[in-house]
């Protein structure tokens, strides 16, 4: 992770979406983030896709590296430079519920996480709710990766340090 910290450095960073969090399936509907943050909250993953992306839930993307950058507005950087991490294109954010409202994508918030493709969604008698529960719920494994390789380091060197003070 240090390797693609640099490659992306937080100061030319552009805007990120929100993290896939457990309880946006019992959230109720998305809402404009605008309503949100004047009833005194933070917009969720699920406000900014359902309404601030220009995707069409029933659009399919060609087979090339990237989902098309006109879908993701203010988001398309770090969409792009995720895409290229991951090496594969951004599924459709977006599908339709069960009436006709738009609803955040399972399998978006699943690639967001750095999982595989399927990882989550393709596992048999899931229901959405479900799914966006066990992608909120779970790890982004490059960063598991990361932080246990800290961890361990951390741990070598004081056993080191304390080796070479009883030694």
């Amino acid at each position: 992770m240090t390797a693609l910290a640099r490659l992306f450095p937080r100061d030319r960073a552009e805007k990120l979406f929100k993290t896939p969090t457990a309880n946006l399936a019992s959230n109720g509907s998305a809402q404009h983030p605008d309503k949100r943050k004047a009833g005194g909250h933070g917009p969720t993953l699920e406000d900014e896709v359902c309404f601030l992306l220009n995707v069409d839930p029933d659009e399919v993307a060609d087979n090339g590296p990237h989902s098309p950058a006109d879908w993701w507005g203010p988001f398309a950087a770090c969409v792009y430079r995720w895409e290229i991490f991951m090496g594969r294109q951004a599924p459709v954010p977006l599908m339709r519920g069960p009436r006709g409202g738009l609803k955040l994508a399972p399998k978006f918030a699943e690639w967001m996480m750095g999982l595989p493709d399927g990882w989550v969604t393709d596992v048999p008698g899931l229901t959405r709710e479900e799914q966006i529960g066990r992608i909120g719920n779970g790890v982004c494994p490059q960063q598991a990766h990361h932080a246990f390789g800290f961890l361990r380091d951390q741990l070598h060197k004081a056993l080191t340090e304390e080796s070479t003070q009883h030694g």
